[in-house]
């Protein structure tokens, strides 16, 4: 299967059906080859060819990060995926500048640029009425616990 031929939305269903493969050997060899197609992505993006950008308004949603009522309630998924975010070339998102921000794959400006992004969602949460603040509450937990989850771990783990 050709992976180049791929939308950068497949390829991150792809990563995602990764996540859940019982044959770890097989599922990592698969997140490899998608990562070598975003790497290459990411290189032309950045570089200012016109390329497809992967739908999202930033990096956690284009991974599919969700938390809170509709989101991802089990933490060890939600802290794969910002393993993913960690270890993958960003695919394709919002726009050259913005991509560029989160450096490189496995740097500590990435891991630090995410836990930015996520204390920014948590201060946030406390600018927000009193409407649905049963829902921003639980979404403010899971971004507290992956914050702790970022800051336990170090870049070797990843």
């Amino acid at each position: 299967m050709n992976l180049q031929n791929r939308t950068n939305e497949q390829l991150m269903t792809m990563l995602h059906n990764v996540i859940n493969h019982s044959d770890k050997a097989r599922a990592n060899s698969r997140k490899i080859q998608l990562f070598s197609v975003w790497e290459l992505r990411n290189k032309e993006f950045c570089s200012g060819k016109s390329i497809e950008t992967i739908s999202g308004d930033g990096v956690l949603s284009a991974f599919r990060y969700r938390v809170g009522d509709g989101g991802i309630t089990k933490a060890s998924k939600r802290h794969i995926i910002l393993d993913h975010i960690i270890e993958a070339p960003i695919p394709p998102v919002v726009d050259r500048e913005y991509t560029l921000k989160w450096g490189q794959p496995n740097s500590s400006k990435r891991k630090r640029r995410l836990i930015r992004t996520l204390k920014g969602l948590v201060s946030g949460v406390a600018k927000r009425t009193a409407h649905n603040q049963d829902s921003l509450s639980r979404a403010k937990s899971h971004w507290l616990e992956d914050i702790a989850y970022l800051e336990k771990s170090s870049l070797a783990n990843h």
